[in-house]
């Protein structure tokens, strides 16, 4: 993983811990650009420069009980590294580190995913783009993990709303 990435999953993890569903403030400071039914755009600025996110929480979670931190799935542009499209979930837990992965299903097409902590994201950069215009075209996306306690998760995203946050993050990001 590169410091960049665990940078932002160590900010992400921190801001999470410390608020609800504020913004999930992968920034110092971000500004809520709006809500699209399940998903919010946001704007902000890290050590990097500026960057622009979609956020969502899934609409439900396998197994029921179980002890874990917030839950969020992410699509940033980070304007000061000129990237767009990265896909990131915090799964609100360790991963297991053994080799079981964690995936993501949209509408039956699975993209394998990387981890480290309690943060995934896609195996190959390469398959970023196909995976958001997944998003754009699809309804539901699953995300599965297991912990390194061994349990195997389940959380499932309503995918409306996610058209209109990534068109707002595209603009603000332009």
């Amino acid at each position: 993983m590169t410091s960049s990435r665990l940078g932002l999953v160590l900010s992400l993890v921190a801001c999470l811990a410390a608020s609800s569903f504020a913004a999930p403030a992968i920034a110092q400071e971000a500004t809520n650009l709006g809500t699209f039914k399940a998903w919010t755009a946001w704007k902000g600025r890290d050590a990097n420069g500026e960057m622009c996110y979609i956020s969502s929480q899934p609409e439900k979670s396998a197994p029921d009980g179980v002890n874990r931190s917030p839950i969020h799935f992410l699509v940033i542009h980070r304007k000061g590294l000129g990237t767009k499209n990265e896909v990131q979930t915090l799964i609100g837990y360790p991963f297991n580190t053994s080799g079981a992965g964690a995936s993501a299903t949209i509408d039956g097409k699975t993209y394998p995913m990387v981890t480290e902590g309690e943060a995934a994201w896609l195996a190959s950069a390469g398959d970023e783009a196909n995976f958001v215009a997944a998003l754009k075209a699809g309804s539901a996306l699953v995300v599965k993990g297991t912990s390194q306690r061994g349990t195997n998760t389940t959380d499932t995203y309503s995918l409306g709303g996610v058209t209109a946050a990534m068109t707002e993050i595209d603009k603000a990001c332009a």
